[in-house]
């Protein structure tokens, strides 16, 4: 039965219910769109009375018009959205369309008066600026006439006289108002009279003529300014008459949508009452349901109505401030009563955490004003305009003003009365500074100065006194130096005393006769072990900048390019080099030599930092004015913050085969700075490394380079007997490509083009001979002079036989006048 009478009061409910609702929903939405469109109606008509008068501020009468039409179309939409007539019936249409198009259409005439007025008030307004450019000259003219020393007391009488007229047509000119005018012109006339004596004075008398013609007249200047003012106030009589308009739409839009909400009361009542008939009818179904009803109420009771009495108890105490109130209940899951003991504990904890909060604000507050009160630091907040508008009291220990500097007044003025004002001005500490400045004072005080904006474009400031940590850094920075060269000094003691110890024993075996091994190979190990440590000196010397340089203009961007196919020789398989050069030439006065070495090193340095496949890019450009640019940046494992802090440090190397001596990056440091550059370098481990070069731009034009060195290329399977024969190549004048492999020397014979010489060792690797190779090069070049050498060269061979002009067999050592004499 409870079923039944629900299933009935439910579908006599929904049906009288749905209808209701679709009648109060399309009414809703009827009186929403009127309103809506009355809304628009206000804002339209209010948008264009307060646009209307930029008009009267547009100097171009093409833009006058374009703009007063611009308005007027706006104005049409208006009379499309309120028609008069609707569907050819005027009796269909609102009672407010009328009225709100006829003030439309006032409006609209009131924009064309404006359009006109606005027109002839800019053409007047052009004309009297003309005529009062003119005035101006003119009383500057009379004034210093006047002024001349050279002019009788009559003349400078009657130039005054002209500047007196002058002056009140320039007063005329710049009048707000035509009883002004008339005023100006009233007088102007009188002094005429008064100063009829200037007719005695030809040159006088013609600029009074003057003055009168710019005064009288259609295109006089009383006339003009006559005109200028009356079109004004034409424009604002135009302007009232929009204004009224537009408030006139208001008031019918605001009736407009008074009368639809009224329509819409009166739906709503006579939906009321239909309600209230399906009332009546649910409440006799409801009767029929009430005893089954109550036999469920009572089970009801005893578990929502005693819970939810509960929660609201517990509401009613966290309302008033009890935090602690907590419910003790026995629910059921998932049930209502369960979802609402759920929200009730979120209510609690969001109350619980809103009071932390302000607990926490509060804190938060007075820390702050503990810290700007306490801190060592001096702290001013200024506003837009750099006006002090809070300093703490250590802001005048700091800067330490002058006696009587306001503590209200400008941040430039305050610190202008301080020991750092020239060094403020040169580091352009103004209102609108921002970032961070040391200044420092002739008393040897220095101060840090960090500005940071505001969201309302104020700043705070905060000014340390660094004066004693600065004395402490250069302490630091002094025994840091000592540490350093002690470490130098113990690093070149221990490769010294290795070199020393192998010219000590290989001179030993000479001396005492080693039958073990020859006297050669003996010389060959003095040799090498001094070329070692010439080496280490060249590379102290250029870490210490002390290195004998032989500085030249080159080109920078060639220089790169020609150095690139002898760096792609030397990086692994899978790795490339990139080169990206400037637009422009760029030059630079730098050894070339040591330039390529400090490029050479670089990439190899990024080479060995790269494991599998990698990139290696240079890029030159041009940074400002004054400098050149040169960027190496490469894809291997980067370095971390410790081995970067140390990565210039002379014979500090991190490669973990234990390689390298150390010295690598200390000598393009000691070159660059030698030179007048600077390095910076920049890694993240796993990102990779970039290095910045930067050297001074040759100014002017440059004398043109050198022509460029010989090219030989080198083949040794020895490393250290490579280096050897490659310096003394160098020394000699040539760009050496060293390879020390025989398919390196093939490679290189057969992608860089033809050399002028190629020195080969004749046993190479894996049973290969340096026969084949001069048998290339002499088959695909007709320059190419070629030096065949060994330590066991045999004494018959097929050049021994049949000697080739340009083919050279020396047994090794080779040495610097055996390759000249060779070449």
């Amino acid at each position: 039965m409870l079923a039944f009478s629900t299933l009935f009061v439910g579908g006599l409910g929904w049906i009288t219910l749905d209808r209701a609702d679709n009648r109060l929903q399309g009414l809703l939405s009827q009186t929403l769109t009127e309103v809506a469109r009355s809304l628009r109606l206000s804002k339209q008509s209010s948008d264009l009375s307060t646009s209307a008068p930029f008009l009267l501020n547009l100097k171009s009468s093409y833009l006058i018009r374009k703009e007063g039409q611009a308005l007027l179309d706006a104005l049409e939409p208006i009379l499309e959205e309120w028609p008069t007539r609707h569907n050819g019936s005027p009796a269909k249409a609102s009672p407010f369309n009328a009225e709100i198009a006829q003030a439309v259409r006032r409006m609209q005439s009131a924009i064309a008066d404006l359009v006109v007025a606005a027109e002839s008030y800019a053409a007047e307004r052009r004309q009297t600026q003309i005529i009062n450019a003119e005035l101006a000259l003119l009383e500057g003219r009379f004034f210093r006439q006047m002024a001349d020393e050279s002019s009788t007391t009559s003349e400078q009488r009657m130039w005054l006289a002209l500047q007196t007229l002058t002056n009140e047509l320039v007063g005329a000119g710049h009048a707000g108002n035509l009883l002004g005018v008339g005023e100006r012109r009233r007088k102007f006339q009188q002094l005429q009279r008064e100063f009829s004596f200037l007719e005695s004075s030809t040159p006088h008398w013609s600029w009074e003529m003057r003055l009168e013609d710019l005064s009288f007249g259609e295109a006089g200047l009383f006339e003009v300014r006559r005109r200028e003012l009356s079109h004004q106030l034409e424009s604002q009589n135009a302007l009232f008459r929009i204004r009224y308009n537009a408030s006139l739409i208001s008031d019918l839009a605001a009736k407009f949508a008074a009368d639809a909400e009224t329509g819409l009361s009166s739906q709503r009542l006579a939906t009321a009452t239909t309600i209230n008939y399906a009332k009546a009818l649910i409440l006799v179904a409801m009767l029929a349901s009430i005893s089954v009803a109550l036999l469920a109420a009572i089970y009801v009771s005893g578990y929502v109505t005693r819970n939810i009495q509960a929660i609201s108890d517990a509401m009613s105490r966290l309302a008033a401030g009890d935090r602690g109130t907590k419910l003790r209940l026995k629910l059921r899951d998932n049930d209502e009563i369960s979802k609402l003991h759920q929200s009730f504990r979120i209510f609690r904890a969001n109350a619980l955490r809103l009071d932390r909060s302000h607990r926490q604000l509060g804190q938060q507050i007075a820390l702050f004003e503990t810290i700007f009160a306490n801190i060592s630091d001096g702290v001013a907040i200024t506003s837009e305009n750099g006006d002090l508008t809070a300093i703490n009291r250590h802001f005048s220990k700091v800067l330490r003003p002058k006696a009587g500097v306001s503590k209200r007044g400008n941040i430039e003025d305050y610190l202008s009365h301080t020991g750092f004002s020239a060094a403020a001005v040169d580091r352009g500490l103004t209102a609108s500074f921002q970032g961070f400045a040391e200044l420092d004072s002739a008393d040897g005080h220095m101060v840090e100065v960090r500005c940071s904006r505001l969201p309302d474009g104020g700043a705070v400031w905060m000014f340390s006194d660094t004066t004693e940590r600065r004395k402490m850094e250069s302490r630091l920075r002094q025994i840091q130096h000592i540490e350093g060269l002690g470490k130098v000094t113990g690093e070149v003691a221990h490769d010294f005393g290795n070199v020393l110890s192998a010219v000590s024993t290989n001179v030993h075996l000479l001396q005492t006769g080693s039958r073990r091994v020859s006297r050669q190979i003996l010389l060959q190990r003095i040799s090498n072990a001094l070329e070692i440590g010439s080496s280490l000196t060249q590379r102290l010397l250029a870490f210490a900048r002390k290195q004998a340089l032989t500085p030249e203009i080159i080109e920078i961007n060639e220089l790169v390019e020609g150095l690139a196919d002898l760096v792609s020789i030397g990086l692994k398989e899978g790795v490339v080099l990139e080169t990206f050069t400037s637009e422009g030439p760029l030059f630079v006065k730098a050894d070339p030599g040591q330039l390529e070495s400090a490029i050479l090193n670089l990439c190899l340095n990024s080479n060995q930092a790269i494991t599998g496949a990698g990139r290696i890019t240079i890029s030159v450009s041009k940074a400002c004015d004054e400098t050149v640019l040169m960027t190496l940046v490469d894809s291997g494992c980067g370095m971390d913050e410790a081995v970067l802090s140390q990565a210039m440090e002379p014979f500090f190397s991190a490669r973990a085969d234990g390689e390298g001596t150390g010295l690598g990056l200390s000598m393009v440091y000691g070159f660059i700075k030698q030179t007048g550059g600077d390095i910076r370098i920049t890694s993240q481990p796993g990102k990779g490394t970039e290095v910045q070069l930067t050297l001074p731009l040759v100014r002017g034009t440059p004398a043109l380079p050198p022509p460029p060195a010989k090219k030989a290329l080198l083949i040794e399977d020895d490393k250290e007997v490579l280096a050897a024969v490659k310096g003394q190549l160098e020394t000699i004048g040539f760009q050496v490509v060293p390879v020390q492999t025989f398919e390196e020397g093939l490679e290189a014979l057969e992608t860089l083009g033809e050399f002028d010489a190629m020195i080969t060792d004749l046993h190479l690797n894996e049973g290969h001979t340096g026969w084949a190779l001069v048998e290339k090069c002499l088959k695909d070049g007709n320059r190419t002079k070629v030096v065949v050498t060994s330590g066991r060269m045999p004494k018959k061979h097929h050049y021994s036989a049949h000697p080739h002009p340009r083919v050279s067999c020396r047994p090794k050592p080779l040495s610097v006048e055996i390759l000249l004499e060779a070449l």
